[in-house]
């Protein structure tokens, strides 16, 4: 009787997931036609804000997926945030390197995680996961570029800001990515599905509400605004062509 009740449980959170899937990838599809609408709008001096920020994101990834992925740029990133979480909240993010053991050679090994049932204190979840979904870099980036602007002349910043903003969007959605693919065979497709649409989404908000240090024209307000229009435009076509 007991085994009965924990498959139904365990399916009933799997269709829960799911659910949560189905309910989200809207609204990060919406949010993103919607920070892309809005950056349109910036002219620079040449070309739009969206062109040099999408421009940064394709350059990017020609460089993770040819030449070089800077893990330690992402394990620094990790480690800034740890540091800021201590101080603000009390936690402790999760690591992303596993922690090594000696074995009886005198070699270091890594430590399996399911070692006397113990792991490692990693403080809340919110905490734990946090620096999953804040792109640390884009946030230090808007920061400079708002500290600059006293100093630097707009059409001489802008251009080379806004790639590096979408370099570095690039660079914590695929490391981001690529960390939790190793965690893939321990979760179910749902699992995974509904992390990478929390990463994304939250990631798109943080963004949102950093850009406009850089560009005083964007709207956090509109651009969510017009994302959750798209959304709700998507949700209707879906139910229209599922039930209609």
């Amino acid at each position: 009787m007991g085994k009965i009740k924990s498959k139904v449980s365990e399916w009933v959170s799997r269709l829960i997931k799911g659910l949560m899937v189905v309910i989200l990838l809207p609204v990060v599809i919406g949010l993103l036609q919607g920070m892309r609408e809005q950056l349109g709008l910036i002219s620079t001096s040449a070309g739009s804000a969206r062109q040099w920020i999408e421009w940064g994101l394709a350059a990017y990834v020609g460089i993770h997926v040819v030449l070089y992925r800077p893990v330690a740029l992402f394990r620094a990133s990790h480690a800034l945030f740890s540091a800021m979480a201590v101080w603000l909240f009390g936690g402790q993010v999760a690591s992303t390197e596993q922690p090594q053991k000696a074995s009886p050679t005198g070699r270091t090994t890594k430590r399996e995680p399911s070692e006397k049932g113990q792991r490692r204190p990693q403080g809340s979840v919110l905490v734990a996961f946090s620096p999953y979904v804040v792109p640390v870099y884009t946030v230090l980036l808007c920061l400079v570029g708002w500290g600059l602007r006293q100093w630097v002349e707009r059409a001489t910043l802008e251009v080379p800001l806004y790639v590096a903003i979408g370099m570095s969007l690039a660079f914590h959605w695929l490391m981001t990515a690529d960390e939790l693919q190793e965690q893939r065979r321990a979760w179910h497709m749902e699992t995974y599905l509904l992390a990478v649409s929390l990463v994304f989404g939250v990631t798109l908000v943080v963004t949102a509400a950093c850009l406009p240090l850089v560009a005083p024209e964007l709207s956090f307000v509109q651009m969510l605004g017009t994302g959750l229009t798209q959304a709700q435009a998507i949700y209707t076509t879906f139910i229209q062509r599922l039930f209609l």
